[in-house]
């Protein structure tokens, strides 16, 4: 038990990290949280509506993060080693692929975003026709929008995500704070039309989110080059990657973009298959969703100062330090999630009666929070460890332990029952996401063995 409990100093350093993270994340959720409440006093269709647009783009933000990540692994070694050049040329790679993935994501959306949408928007009931239009209409709305800030979503990952990886966490947070509250302002005047403003509704929440996203990307720029951090020096003058280490960034990079594709592309098949029992079930899945997102918040930076911490000391060549603070984290993360889980559990049956919608779809909506709030401990745990390998540089090892069983196992279970038993939703979903108890004990064993524990700036 001594092994899994840090020392006073350990406590400090884990704080002064995820602390700033969890401050933006939580802020970001929060409002979040207030935006979707906003767009529920409206009525059901465009809850439903701005869900499926949402979970859309998730792939694409998804998609950025795991991409970014490969390059971010070495970042973080880079700057515990103090290789400067090596940074540099770490982060331009991470340019040339946001630019790669910004600009694909925004041609699939445009030429098949209706599809899209309308894969999702089963009616509730049949006689009304297959598909509900004003949810589709909804939805089509908000994503177009969406889909024009992409480049601004883009910048805002590539450049908060180098400023953690350097270990200034307070930045992002800093502009994540401006960021929200630009959001709630705008969404409060464009969605119902106050101070003067049109009453755009779904429309005019996507483009408060659009003026957010603008404004974050500006502040993150202005003080990345004004307080000359080492990542912005010199980057565009002789624009190069040496040839041997831009093929190793590439080689991280790839299974991590893979596996955050195949992990968001899962999750969103989930959704329709979930969908596929009505609109009801995809409104009470997306208030469940946005409600947990704000508990999630505390396991996601836990497992981000995991990849900072585990990441520094790998590249300062403190190999059995890594270890030892990777298996503290873990427990950390586990206790700490413990708690959050029965919070989530008390406020469940609540939390629904924010929004303008039937007594079913929030009885639906607490049966999905409770869910989640007795596994919580376990997500916590695998995200955990999802880290730890990825700091380590083990890309095709999380490729099969993330999204390869989310395919293989969590999927199948989902889609067949949704799709041709009449089980009740919540059983279905209860069934699919407690498999992530056989993930944890799989996450352990790779943990315990360490083989991830590599220095990747001796390559």
């Amino acid at each position: 038990m001594k092994k899994l409990i840090g020392s006073r100093l350990f406590y400090k350093e884990v704080i002064a990290i995820i602390i700033p993270i969890m401050i933006q994340q939580g802020i970001t959720t929060f409002v979040g949280l207030l935006d979707n409440i906003m767009v529920g006093r409206l009525n059901v269709d465009a809850i439903a509506g701005v869900s499926i647009a949402n979970q859309i783009i998730f792939i694409v933000t998804i998609a950025l993060v795991g991409g970014l990540a490969g390059p971010g692994i070495f970042i973080a070694q880079y700057y515990g080693a103090k290789d400067e050049e090596a940074l540099k040329q770490a982060f331009r790679a991470k340019m040339i692929l946001a630019v790669i993935i910004t600009v694909v994501s925004m041609t699939v959306l445009f030429i098949f975003g209706e599809t899209f949408v309308r894969a999702f928007a089963k009616n509730d009931d049949q006689s009304l026709g297959v598909y509900n239009e004003t949810v589709i209409r909804y939805g089509l709305d908000y994503l177009r929008v969406i889909t024009l800030g992409l480049p601004f979503l883009a910048g805002v990952q590539l450049y908060a995500s180098t400023f953690r990886e350097v270990a200034q966490t307070k930045v992002p947070m800093f502009a994540g704070i401006i960021s929200v509250l630009v959001n709630l302002t705008f969404n409060w005047m464009l969605i119902f039309g106050f101070m003067g403003f049109p009453r755009l509704e779904v429309q005019g929440a996507a483009i408060a989110t659009f003026i957010a996203r603008i404004v974050e990307f500006g502040i993150l720029i202005i003080i990345a080059y004004k307080y000359k951090l080492v990542f912005t020096q010199g980057i565009f003058h002789q624009f190069k990657i040496e040839k041997k280490r831009f093929k190793n960034l590439v080689k991280k990079s790839l299974p991590l973009l893979t596996n955050e594709l195949l992990w968001s592309s899962s999750m969103t098949i989930l959704l329709w298959a979930y969908s596929q029992r009505g609109t009801s079930v995809t409104a009470a899945y997306n208030i469940s969703n946005t409600v947990a997102n704000l508990f999630f918040i505390i396991f996601g930076a836990l497992a981000t100062g995991i990849a900072v911490m585990v990441g520094n000391e790998l590249g300062a060549n403190q190999i059995e330090k890594a270890k030892d603070n990777a298996f503290k984290l873990l427990f950390f993360s586990v206790i700490v999630c413990l708690g959050f889980g029965a919070i989530l559990a008390v406020i469940a049956p609540f939390v629904p009666y924010l929004y303008n919608v039937t007594q079913s779809v929030r009885d639906q909506a607490t049966q999905f929070m409770w869910v989640i709030s007795g596994l919580m401990w376990i997500f916590a745990f695998n995200a955990g460890c999802f880290f730890i390998l990825r700091a380590g540089g083990l890309v095709l090892t999380t490729l099969f332990f993330d999204s390869f069983f989310a395919w293989i196992v969590i999927l199948p279970i989902a889609v067949i029952l949704s799709l041709y038993t009449t089980i009740p939703v919540i059983v279905i979903y209860l069934a699919a996401e407690a498999t992530n108890i056989i993930k944890a004990f799989i996450g352990f064993h790779i943990v315990k063995k360490g083989k991830w524990a590599k220095n990747l700036t001796h390559n």
